[in-house]
């Protein structure tokens, strides 16, 4: 009906005795809702809109029989929502977009026989509906419910991470997982029964079906309790997917039901705090890869509950928070990482919270925290329950923040470099005051305040690149960064020497410690070179770079501070520019030889041993590998000395060839 054909008389005769600011509203229809009904030109703010096009859809008719082709299709599309949401999407723009999730009580075997037609047709049989497609629905929302829950554990921060709102809708909470495993099983019975064996749809629906079930098993099973388990569970669930995808479904035509089952507007419908953008599900061999990646995740998660070294999981952590796109990232796997390395005040499910503590200084400096707590209980010191209580609470938190996303990942590197300092300086104030009886305990005292000083130097390096990352840095703000980043891993490799004197020849981190040096100068020469090389592009006055440099380096200036020690090498602005001044007066200094020493040092780490990285190891040497690649090809592309590099355009770098950012490419003419 056109807004012309309407008689508006009534409504101008009422509107006389309104005042302007009156709104007459009945019960469950507020302004927000007559807003949206509006077309106002913003596709959220139109959410309410009924569009020409839509009204021009076949009515959903939630009882109407299906083929059997027809169940697959909704299955699989019903899998599309599920894996959107996962990626962030909220569930009125996915898996609530999905009709028959509004329909279940209507597709009831009690309800939907009695609209049945009245002719039965063989190929359509209500079954189909009533038990196998109910079924699936249940178990897709069951699935939901059980990852809702693991979302909702507080580990990851709703609205930013996902999104928890459930618009009214359930989600099957109160059904048990065996009553909905106990219905998938049934429907398999009636595939069997109903589906000829001739017929290439039976195998297709048990297909569908069996991976609901492993879903739900998958959900249901924790990964660090039973790994074996867990593990026979993956290997069915991607047996399942290979099959599904081995034989593409056909586009079900026009006038199917199925077409209609999905509303990406269902959201104008839906109780919402917020208004929603419709949103349209991908093609669905894009699905399967999020399904594929969701596995792969799954599986990486089950094999690390099982190693028990806290320097395995802080390279895991930091490899998928810079390397891994956010496809294979979704938040139910971080959310689940971080469950698995600590709940219920357990480490991995079996270890007491205090075990941080002794990881960290056996795999930091190769010595048990027994030996350090006995050397200050000789030393004449207090005992050292509180830097024992502080360091397990900074360490389970700093392991837990590498599967934050990443702008919540860097504000807390950044607020934790002062939780660092003031740790390292109860270490520093403890070894002045004690009094060891022998060089050896004295040694032992000073190496754990050498510990501390190196989980803060790997934090502000890894601040520091998590602004390439989040792509924050301005063109003329990268010398200062890439100058910064090389006196922080010089002053790292300072401390990594010290330590290598006083960790036992016979230490089983020697080798992580060796490979460590070893990337960290190879490392220190990209960010000399690289720093050389950006150096022409800060054209700022010098006002305006002392203003970029307090906002930018804030974490470092905090009042905090001025009660603790000096930092170690603070971010400083005048000794960058005095280390500046005298690079540009020493025309001859080489640029070259610093990129090529880079990709030499990187080249090397591949002779070097699995070290803590175990399962890992070929994961980082990719990372190693690409950072090699990046160096070389700068070095054949940079100006040999100082003198030519105002010649050397940053516009040339490309920055997208590395999914961190850390380093650019250089892109294709």
């Amino acid at each position: 009906m056109s807004y012309e054909s309407l008689d508006l008389g009534v409504f101008l005769a009422a509107a006389q005795d309104m005042d302007p600011s009156d709104v007459i509203l009945t019960e469950d229809f507020t302004l927000y809702d007559a807003m949206s009904a509006l077309e106002i030109g913003d596709p959220r703010m139109d959410s309410g809109l009924i569009l020409d096009e839509q009204e021009q859809n076949p009515p959903f008719v939630p009882f109407a029989p299906l083929l059997p082709e027809e169940v697959c299709y909704i299955l699989d599309r019903a899998i599309a929502c599920e894996m959107e949401w996962h990626s962030g999407y909220t569930l009125s723009q996915t898996v609530f977009s999905c009709l028959y999730v509004h329909h279940l009580d209507d597709i009831s075997p009690e309800v939907a026989t009695r609209y049945a037609p009245p002719q039965h047709d063989p190929a359509r049989p209500m079954e189909l509906l009533t038990v196998v497609l109910r079924a699936a629905i249940t178990g897709l929302l069951k699935c939901c419910d059980l990852s809702w829950r693991e979302l909702n554990k507080g580990r990851l921060f709703d609205t930013e991470d996902w999104h928890s709102e459930k618009f009214g809708v359930s989600l099957v909470e109160g059904l048990q997982v065996e009553t909905v495993l106990s219905r998938l099983d049934d429907s398999n019975k009636w595939i069997r029964y109903l589906v000829p064996q001739s017929s290439p749809w039976q195998k297709a629906l048990l297909d569908r079906i069996s991976l609901r079930i492993v879903m739900l098993d998958l959900l249901r099973v924790s990964p660090s309790r039973d790994q074996s388990t867990f593990l026979a569970l993956l290997q069915r669930a991607r047996d399942c997917l290979r099959e599904i995808r081995s034989t593409p479904l056909p586009e079900p035509s026009s006038d199917s039901p199925a077409v209609v089952a999905f509303d990406p507007h269902i959201t104008r419908k839906l109780s919402s705090f917020m208004p929603l953008r419709a949103h349209r599900l991908p093609p669905q061999e894009l699905a399967w890869n999020a399904l594929a990646d969701l596995l792969d995740g799954w599986a990486e998660v089950c094999r690390l509950s099982a190693v028990a070294s806290l320097t395995t999981w802080k390279i895991v952590g930091d490899l998928q928070a810079s390397f891994s796109p956010p496809s294979q990232r979704p938040p139910f796997l971080r959310a689940l990482a971080q469950s698995v390395f600590f709940e219920n005040q357990h480490i991995l499910g079996k270890f007491p919270i205090g075990w941080l503590v002794d990881r960290f200084f056996l795999e930091t400096i190769g010595i048990e925290y027994d030996a350090l707590s006995s050397a200050v209980d000789r030393a004449d010191v207090p005992p050292l329950m509180n830097i024992e209580r502080r360091l397990s609470r900074m360490l389970l938190i700093n392991v837990q923040s590498s599967w934050y996303n990443p702008p919540r990942r860097r504000r807390f590197l950044s607020r934790s470099l002062l939780e660092w300092q003031d740790l390292y300086n109860t270490t520093v104030a403890m070894a002045e005051k004690a009094q060891p009886t022998t060089d050896e305990d004295r040694s032992l005292i000073d190496a754990m305040c050498e510990a501390v000083l190196v989980w803060r130097l790997s934090t502000i390096r890894e601040l520091l690149l998590s602004g390439f990352q989040l792509e924050l840095y301005l063109k003329d703000e990268l010398s200062f960064v890439y100058w910064y980043l090389s006196q922080v891993t010089q002053e790292h490799l300072s401390i990594l020497s010290i330590l290598d004197s006083i960790v036992p020849r016979d230490a089983g981190m020697r080798t992580e410690l060796s490979f460590t040096c070893s990337y960290l100068q190879a490392f220190q020469s990209l960010c000399t070179g690289m720093y050389m090389v950006t150096l022409p592009a800060l054209r700022q006055p010098p006002l305006r770079i002392a203003l970029n440099f307090a906002k930018r380096y804030k974490w470092a200036h905090r009042s905090e501070y001025s009660r603790l020690r000096p930092q170690i090498t603070p971010p400083d602005l005048l000794s960058f520019v005095h280390a500046s001044t005298r690079l540009l007066t020493n025309k001859n200094e080489p640029v070259r030889p610093h990129f090529e020493r880079a990709s030499d040092g990187f080249m090397k780490l591949h002779s070097l041993s699995a070290s803590a990285a175990g399962l890992w190891h070929e994961n980082r040497l990719q990372v190693v590998k690409s950072l090699s690649t990046v160096a070389r090809e700068l070095a054949l592309a940079v100006p040999s000395t100082v003198a030519d590099v105002d010649d050397f355009s940053v516009t040339r770098f490309d920055w997208a060839r590395l999914p961190c950012r850390w380093f650019p490419g250089l892109l294709t003419i």
